[in-house]
């Protein structure tokens, strides 16, 4: 799995996989990014590593789309090379896929792929999917939660557990009504997404001096930019006290990312003060508007121009 992966994906590894002996081989994903050749890169390393010693990979876990930091992975790749490698089967995990970027499950060809609707498919949560791909494993697949149609195939498993309220799957038909008004429906709201987000991104990285943590095409509905290295964000307590003051005394909400430099202090990205190591992650929806770039661009050269650094902030 990919360093990033989310965290209650690795916590999930650790309870089942490394209690029944497996172990794990963390891929580090390069940041920031020039090319999606240098993520294909590291992911054979991995994969080499996990190799060693005759040993075999039984999965490997891919992300659509990072987190944090956010980067759009070339999953259909590497779930190739992963084939190609003799990995037994693939797990994608698409949290931030549907809604942000097109989907096709059977180009993909992963075992596993889900998603999930809350992010950005205008969704309450609790609704995602879960796509299996059909193997000689597949009559094996079960829901965890054992109900009595255990046996019957993981569909109809799936489609009954216990006293779950199924309320919010129930609104996904409305949801489609809602995002069809739209001009182009949800292509044309993940184009103008993307677009826009760009758009806001160079705005900033310009205002302030930085740069975009990957190329345009490695984007989606989010995109990095790079904070001013005079913040002196170095550390990831540092990065939760920025944002908790640009929360409390500016208004805005804005997850953001501590990128250590390398060992020897050199590499990553730079600006005239210094390497940067704090990157925000700004992400447009519909309701997003120009104004709200701009109120965080402004309480960050507000800080700039106050001379203030991250182990200054007040978060409350």
């Amino acid at each position: 799995m990919l360093h990033c992966a989310f965290q209650a994906v690795k916590k999930s590894i650790q309870a089942y996989v490394t209690r029944a002996g497996g172990s794990v081989v963390e891929v580090q994903l390069p940041f920031p990014l020039i090319s999606e050749e240098e993520i294909i890169k590291e992911f054979k390393k991995g994969l080499e590593k996990g190799k060693e010693n005759g040993k075999r990979i039984r999965l490997a876990i891919i992300d659509h789309i990072t987190s944090m930091p956010c980067v759009l992975i070339p999953v259909g790749k590497l779930v190739k090379i992963c084939r190609e490698e003799g990995v037994d089967q693939v797990f994608v995990d698409a949290a931030h896929a549907i809604g942000s970027v097109k989907i096709d499950v059977k180009e993909i060809g992963a075992d596993f792929y889900v998603s999930n609707l809350h992010k950005w498919f205008f969704c309450p949560p609790a609704v995602a999917f879960l796509h299996c791909r059909k193997s000689n494993l597949s009559p094996d697949i079960h829901h965890p939660v054992v109900t009595h149609e255990f046996g019957n195939g993981l569909p109809i498993e799936s489609a009954w557990i216990g006293t779950r309220d199924y309320s919010a799957q129930l609104v996904v038909p409305s949801v489609l009504d809602f995002v069809n008004r739209f001009e182009g429906g949800i292509d044309g709201i993940m184009e103008r997404n993307h677009d826009q987000v760009l758009k806001m991104g160079r705005m900033l990285a310009e205002s302030w001096g930085t740069n975009l943590g990957s190329p345009p095409e490695m984007c989606v509905g989010m995109v990095m930019v790079g904070l001013p290295s005079r913040l002196k964000l170095l550390s990831e307590e540092d990065a939760l006290k920025l944002r908790g003051h640009l929360r409390v005394y500016f208004g805005v909400e804005v997850p953001i990312h501590y990128q250590a430099s390398k060992d020897d202090g050199e590499g990553g990205a730079r600006d005239k003060d210094g390497i940067i190591t704090g990157y925000a992650r700004i992400s447009h929806q519909v309701y997003n508007t120009l104004e709200d770039y701009e109120k965080f661009r402004n309480a960050i050269l507000s800080l700039v121009e106050e001379k203030k650094v991250c182990k200054m902030l007040l978060t409350e």
